[in-house]
This record gives structure tokens, C-alpha cells and sequence, in this order.
């Protein structure tokens, strides 16, 4: 589906390297770097971008594959490929729990290559915009004891999912770890249930009240810090799969939608009963910028920050 090499196994020796050489455009006969190798005779990158946040790598990038491109990978992290564009004339490729795809790479073509597994792909001539999904080990509850990879299958959650992560890596000033956060839950979530050999039914989780409460105070006396999914999982005393399930299911959002809830209302607040500026404000309830706050704002409200300052 993709090149062997998915750069996010370790970007500050890829990214060192492609602006060496393949972002300028000149062939790759042979690299190593940590769990990843890569033959790839006339292949390059036309273009390449990495973000990476606690736990969760997003790569996106534009690959050129050769008449014979030929790669291998095997990565501590579970991985996932979306095909975004483009096509190759013709792929093969083989994970070492014995799912193989023959044929040409498609947009919607979703691999998801577990932890320690390998995988072989041998590509001929084509381009094709894919991102790259690293999600660490961690974030995948400890009972799903064996997950199902499989290569270049259409997956329309995983594809949506990766979308989504696509834009908030592109997303000007700070990405919202949060929103990402929610978005690994998603993503791990699905991979669990859906890819989880044997894995049990989903059970009923349940946020303990009392620490509830001392999430939510601790929401509303944080909005300008980074409320990292978590860093919130660990005051309910949860891992972050089961928290994010059973604060969805005390409250009817998911801890991202709260929190831009409650930095929506602090806003609000503070527009009506204060002269600060509106980029001071922004800031002070965890926004990036005001552009960030008021694009929010008014989603939410149906006025921008100052129309509602001005009418109130």
C-alpha cells in the first residue's frame, strides 16, 4: 500500500534525511532506520510533514513509488496506513500473521499493522497521498491480548478517523492535544473491537462520582492548561480508553466537547463582565488565538465573540 517505511517510527532521523536528499528529489537505494529498511530504486517523496503529539505520531506525505519499490516494517507502535489519493500500477503486499493483498493501491486503502508485527510490500509505478498513524502500545487496554492486522482493505472509520487527524496536524498555531487524544480513544476503541481476536463485549464503564467531581473542578480551574485526556484519565484514576468511555457516558460528551464547552462558557463570561481583550480572554480560557476562539465561538454560540459582547 504505502512505502515500507512509515517516517513516523522516528521523524528527527527521517526528517534529517529527507531534507538531505529525498525532498529534493533524488533516489533512495538503501536506508535503515531503527525497525524500518527501505530498497526503494526510483522511488522519492514529493512532499512530507510530520506532527506528533503524547502517544500518537501523524505522518502525511506524498509518495512516488518506482518500477520496483520494495519495503520492510516491524515497529513498537501500532500503525496505520490510509491511502487519501492516487494509486500504484501494482502492490503485493504481506504481513507476517499471513494477511496478503495483491493489486493496485486505492484511495479508502487501509493497513493496520499491529505492534511487533512485519510487513513486506513490494510496489510498482504510481503516486499516492497517504497519512501515517502511529498510536503507542499504552493506548490499547491491556485485555485485548492479540489484534488482527490486515493490509489495503477499505476501513470507512479508520478513513474518517485518519481525516481528522490529517487536519489537526495540519491545523495553524497549537494542535488541540485533546482533540487528539479523543481521536487515538476513537481509533483504538475501533481497532479493539473490530480487530481484536476474541476480544470480549465491551463492558459498561463507570466514572466513580466522587472522582468525576474532581475531574470537572478540575476542568473549570485549568481551561488555559493543556487538559490532556490523560492527564484527566489519571485524576479519575483510569486508563485513558476506559475513562474517555465512561465520561462520555456521565456526562453525554466526550471530555474534548466538555472542555471546549466549558472554555466557550468561561469566554462568554468574561465578554460580558470584563473589558479584557478578546485575544487576552482567548488565551486565558485555552485557546490558541483568538481566530481559534472565535471560529469556536461561533459555531457554538451562532455569533462571533465580539458580536455577543456587543449585544450583551
Amino acid at each position: 500500500m504505502h512505502p515500507g517505511r512509515p517516517a513516523v517510527c522516528r521523524f528527527a532521523v527521517v526528517a534529517e534525511l529527507f531534507t538531505q536528499g529525498l525532498q529534493n528529489g533524488r533516489e533512495n537505494s538503501a536506508m535503515t532506520i531503527d525497525d524500518c529498511s527501505v530498497r526503494q530504486p526510483g522511488g522519492r517523496f514529493l512532499s512530507i510533514f510530520e506532527r506528533q503529539w503524547d502517544g500518537v505520531k501523524v505522518e502525511i506525505a506524498r509518495w512516488h513509488s518506482g518500477p520496483s519499490n520494495e519495503g520492510l516494517c516491524h515497529l513498537d507502535d501500532h500503525t496505520v496506513f490510509v491511502t487519501l489519493a492516487g494509486a500504484t500500477h501494482r502492490t503485493v503486499a504481506t504481513l507476517d500473521t499471513g494477511d496478503q493483498y495483491i493489486g493496485a493501491d486505492f484511495p479508502g486503502a487501509v493497513t493496520f499493522i499491529p505492534a511487533g508485527v512485519r510487513r513486506h510490500a513490494f510496489h510498482e509505478t504510481g503516486v499516492i497521498d497517504f497519512v501515517t498513524i502511529g498510536v503507542r502500545q499504552a493506548l490499547i487496554p491491556p485485555d485485548a491480548v492479540e489484534l488482527r492486522g490486515f493490509t489495503n482493505q477499505p476501513d470507512p472509520v479508520i478513513h474518517r478517523l485518519a481525516l481528522k487527524f490529517r487536519n489537526e496536524a495540519q491545523a495553524t498555531g497549537c494542535p488541540g492535544a485533546l482533540f487528539v487524544d479523543n481521536l487515538a480513544a476513537s481509533l483504538s476503541s475501533h481497532l479493539l473491537h473490530k480487530y481484536s481476536a476474541g476480544a470480549p463485549r465491551p463492558k459498561s464503564v463507570v466514572v466513580e462520582r466522587k472522582r468525576l467531581l474532581q475531574v470537572l473542578d478540575h476542568i473549570r480551574d485549568h481551561l488555559a492548561d493543556d487538559l490532556a485526556l490523560a492527564k484527566l484519565a489519571a485524576l479519575a484514576d483510569m486508563d485513558v480508553y476506559q475513562f474517555a468511555r465512561g465520561f462520555k457516558r456521565a456526562t453525554g460528551q466526550s471530555p474534548h466537547r466538555y472542555v471546549i464547552g466549558q472554555r466557550v462558557e468561561r469566554a462568554a463570561e468574561l465578554l460580558t463582565r470584563s473589558t479584557q481583550p478578546i485575544a487576552d480572554i482567548a488565551h486565558e480560557v485555552g485557546f490558541s488565538s483568538q481566530s481559534h476562539l472565535t471560529t469556536t465561538f461561533r459555531k457554538l454560540i451562532g455569533e462571533t465573540p465580539l458580536a455577543y459582547r456587543e449585544g450583551h
